[in-house]
């Protein structure tokens, strides 16, 4: 089933709460219009039982009980619209118009109730409103006198249904204006919605710097328009980084391959002895090594995006990891007089413990040592430092050289992004993807982990949670 437009919803429910309002009104009005001609037949008839109860209450014998109909008859010359019907106390009847029949019903009914009693009812297709009340005479033995006066109330119910023709007719009419003005009103209103949708259309791949505009829009749709923009911002900027990542992933492995295929094509070209062909086989080797590792590093990091899951969590001893290491990395940091100060904040052994995957943060720890000892000239030391706070391990590991521009930290934890591009593959080593990875298993031990560089000393910063 097709779903109603925004425009088409606002125009049924403007149109259904005008017709309600009109309606309501109309029935008030006509309520009001029927209680104002019962109060004015009710003072009429009032008026007219008043005159009759002058003449009752003087009654003081037989005779003149007899003259009550002549009486009362002349009392009324001139109300032509007026009926009236009198009975004595044996409810016999003592007076009648010709034209009206009072319901038996009412008559009997007045003789139970001390006030008057306002009726109506329908005869012969007419329709009458009455009142009846019963008096007393002078002399008690002709008490009670019934005296009904009724009147003719056509003309009302005429100009009742008049109204109600008119009313429908006007909410007939109203309707179709207020739906035609507030479909107009909607489709204005809604245009900024209309005009977002066009410029939201033509954001492509290729055009997401498109943005939507915001000095048009009205208050209500500023915060939508600005969480698109923002939402726009992000789609850009990822989609930059997967362009990014693209080429520098076909650079990566474009070396590589164009190494091997040298190396294959130049071993074709002519024929050879067993060493030099197990020499080009060996070099063959270290390069799908070198891809072997790109493409398993770049598998750990799509795995990581989904939720880095950690295989093996037990208990780990930052302090004994960071010691393994540096006797790991011994044998290079002599070579190039490189020291390891470690520094650690006077506590127990058990602060230094977190709950972790051993070989993952090894792996981190030991990508940011090789890093620090690739870059720290030759004689310097790698700073190491340990503290606590509140509730968590900071890690700190400074190694002096080269100030990193402050446009090159913001980025440096990116896939394929390095720093120094001057010295990329100078010595063979590295694809770019080693900070990317620290990130990645920090980020999945719940840690934090940010660089800083300045007055030639990079300093790469660790936090991570206690072991509860």
């Amino acid at each position: 089933m097709q779903q109603l437009s925004l425009t088409a919803r606002l125009t049924l429910f403007f149109t259904s709460l005008s017709c309600i309002v009109l309606l309501s009104l109309g029935w008030l009005i006509g309520a009001s219009i029927d209680a104002h001609f019962k109060e004015q037949d009710h003072h009429a008839l009032s008026g007219k039982l008043e005159l009759a109860q002058h003449i009752i209450e003087r009654v003081n014998s037989e005779q003149e009980v007899r003259n009550l109909a002549d009486q009362l008859s002349d009392a009324l010359v001139g109300h032509h619209d007026l009926a009236i019907t009198i009975l004595d106390k044996q409810g016999q009847v003592i007076l009648a118009s010709e034209a009206v029949k009072f319901p038996a019903v009412y008559l009997q009914r007045a003789r139970s109730q001390p006030s008057p009693t306002l009726f109506s009812w329908d005869a012969n297709g007419d329709h009458y409103r009455g009142l009846v009340s019963v008096f007393t005479t002078k002399d008690p033995q002709y008490a009670p006198i019934t005296v009904a006066i009724a009147t003719d109330i056509a003309h009302h119910q005429e100009f009742m249904a008049s109204f109600r023709k008119t009313l429908w007719l006007f909410v007939f009419v109203a309707a179709a204006l207020t739906s035609v003005l507030a479909w107009f009103a909607a489709s204005r209103g809604l245009r900024p919605l209309r005009i977002m949708r066009e410029r939201a259309a033509k954001v492509t791949a290729n055009k997401l710097d498109q943005r939507l505009p915001l000095e048009s829009v009205p208050p209500e749709l500023a915060d939508l328009a600005q969480s698109l923009n923002q939402m726009l911002a992000r789609l850009e900027e990822a989609f930059q980084r997967l362009s990014d990542f693209s080429s520098d992933l076909a650079h990566e492995l474009r070396t590589p391959i164009s190494n091997l295929m040298t190396q294959t094509q130049v071993s074709l070209s002519q024929a050879r002895d067993a060493q030099s062909y197990r020499e080009i086989l060996e070099s063959n080797a270290e390069e799908y090594s070198r891809l072997a590792r790109m493409i398993a590093d770049m598998l750990f990091l799509a795995k990581a995006e989904n939720g880095l899951s950690l295989a093996n969590v037990e208990a780990v001893d930052i302090v004994r990891e960071l010691r393994d290491l540096f006797e790991f990395y011994e044998a290079l940091a002599d070579e190039k007089t490189i020291r390891f100060d470690l520094q650690i904040e006077q506590s127990n052994a058990a602060s230094w413990v977190i709950r972790g995957d051993r070989l993952m943060l090894r792996r981190a720890l030991s990508n940011i040592l090789s890093n620090a000892l690739r870059y720290t000239p030759e004689g310097n030391s790698i700073q190491v430092h340990l503290q606590l706070q509140s509730s968590c391990i900071e890690l700190k590991i400074c190694n002096p050289g080269s100030t990193i521009p402050t446009h090159h930290l913001s980025r440096i934890f990116e896939r394929f992004y390095r720093a120094d591009h001057a010295r990329q593959h100078a010595d063979g080593e590295g694809s770019g993807l080693g900070l990317a990875i620290v990130k990645a298993i920090i980020d999945g031990h719940r840690g934090q982990i940010s660089a800083s560089s300045e007055n030639q000393l990079t300093c790469f910063t660790i936090h991570l949670p206690q072991q509860n």
